[in-house]
């Protein structure tokens, strides 16, 4: 290889460890943002009334056994995933 394609392989290595280490940095503060805004109080109530919310939508729509019964396997999936 000539001087030159070794100088842009290297160039290329350095921007595709720049990347990596971007990419690496934005993933580890992005969980640490999101853990933040799960902990605030905002997010805490909101978040159950929301779910309350389409709950209460879905017995309209559907009926109130068909939405527990879809409620009970959504949290069953949610906790299988956690164990």
């Amino acid at each position: 290889m000539s001087d030159e394609t070794e100088q842009l392989q290297r160039d290329l290595d350095e921007l595709r460890e720049a990347v990596l280490d971007d990419w690496v940095l934005i993933t580890a503060r992005g969980g640490d943002a999101l853990r933040a805004f799960q902990n605030t109080f905002s997010w805490r109530v909101t978040r159950p009334l929301r779910v309350f919310r389409r709950f209460e939508k879905r017995v309209h729509e559907i009926g109130f056994v068909p939405s527990s019964q879809l409620a009970a396997a959504a949290l069953a999936r949610k906790l299988g995933k956690h164990r």
